[in-house]
């Protein structure tokens, strides 16, 4: 039976059949525009070899890869090329030890264990041998999902093989040998990388840290509710008004089981059914009503009313209306 195409998302690259000196340009260009901004020292060139796969996983990208003795330094932001959004990466050694220096601290990456670096920040990877790793680049939106506070992980080693990180290790080996036979779409795959991921550093939010982010939670509800009518309220704005960013606001709101606009549209049409249930209001058309709750479009406030309501805003209104 022929071998299935590979997906789309995936690509590879040998120095085998090339020059060296073609090797080696093409390996840093390579390293410098896929995890970017990476500078890479190879120590013996005339010796050099090395490989790459990469795998597209939901969100996720994988990268598979064979190297020679060499030095890989991160230069951060300051340095960034722009071409890589700001993302996690998991490093896990297969083969080779993994000397790696973020933030003034030293430490060394095993076989079998794994570290996560953030790619915004400056780090140093040095390899003495022939090396084999496992590149995961995981968007920091995506991960907050499994790991809502990722800053608490960074530059720690932990175990792949063993204890409750060994069956992260054992899908990231899978995904390695056996992911065009997936039982699974590659985005589901994904979502169980980040549960185990959870699994294998023990992750669990401080009684502290639950209260106060629950105390913001409350904070980003009674913004909307005291400024609903505003039609220009967003996420940036309550999120600026509460000193906090645009993408952790929504992580919380999701950690509570809603979405500020999920929760904005709910507190407008509660006042707009209140306003068409007020015989003071009587004489105000529907327009109006729907304005002075916040929507600039009638027809979409119409839709939501019905979708919420069951019926529309004028048959809510004459159900309403006082018995002569």
């Amino acid at each position: 039976m022929p071998k299935p195409a590979p997906a789309p998302e995936d690509a590879s690259w040998t120095s085998a059949g090339l020059g060296k000196r073609e090797a080696l340009r093409e390996w840093r260009e390579w390293a410098a525009s896929t995890i970017a901004p990476i500078e890479v020292t190879v120590f013996d060139p005339n010796s050099f070899a090395a490989r790459w796969a990469s795998h597209g996983i939901g969100q996720l990208r994988m990268l598979q890869l064979h190297a020679p003795a060499q030095r890989v330094t991160h230069t951060g932001a300051e340095g960034s090329s722009g071409r890589a959004a700001p993302s996690i990466q998991l490093v896990y050694a297969r083969r080779g030890t993994l000397k790696t220096l973020m933030g003034g601290k030293r430490f060394t990456v095993e076989p079998g264990q794994f570290v996560l670096l953030d790619n915004t920040r400056f780090y140093q990877m040095e390899m003495d041998t022939e090396h084999e790793a496992l590149d995961l680049m995981m968007p920091q939106g995506w991960l907050e999902k499994y790991l809502p506070d990722p800053e608490a992980l960074l530059a720690r080693p932990i175990e792949a093989r063993q204890g409750w990180g060994a069956p992260l290790g054992a899908l990231l080996e899978t995904m390695l040998t056996s992911l065009d036979d997936a039982p699974l779409p590659r985005p589901l795959i994904a979502e169980q990388v980040g549960h185990l991921l959870g699994l294998a550093t023990g992750f669990h939010e401080p009684a502290e840290s639950s209260r106060h982010r629950g105390q913001l939670a409350r904070q980003i509800l009674r913004r909307i509710e005291s400024g609903y009518a505003d039609p220009e309220l967003s996420p940036e704005v309550v999120a600026g008004k509460i000193g906090i960013s645009k993408r952790y606001l929504q992580t919380l709101l999701a950690g509570s089981g809603t979405s500020f606009v999920q929760e904005l549209n709910a507190t407008r049409l509660d006042r707009a059914s209140d306003l068409l249930s007020d015989p003071r209001a009587d004489g105000l058309p529907v327009s109006e009503i729907a304005f002075r709750a916040g929507f600039l479009d009638a027809g979409y406030f119409t839709r939501l009313f019905r979708k919420r309501f069951g019926i529309t805003p004028r048959e809510w209104r004459a159900g309403h209306a006082p018995q002569s």
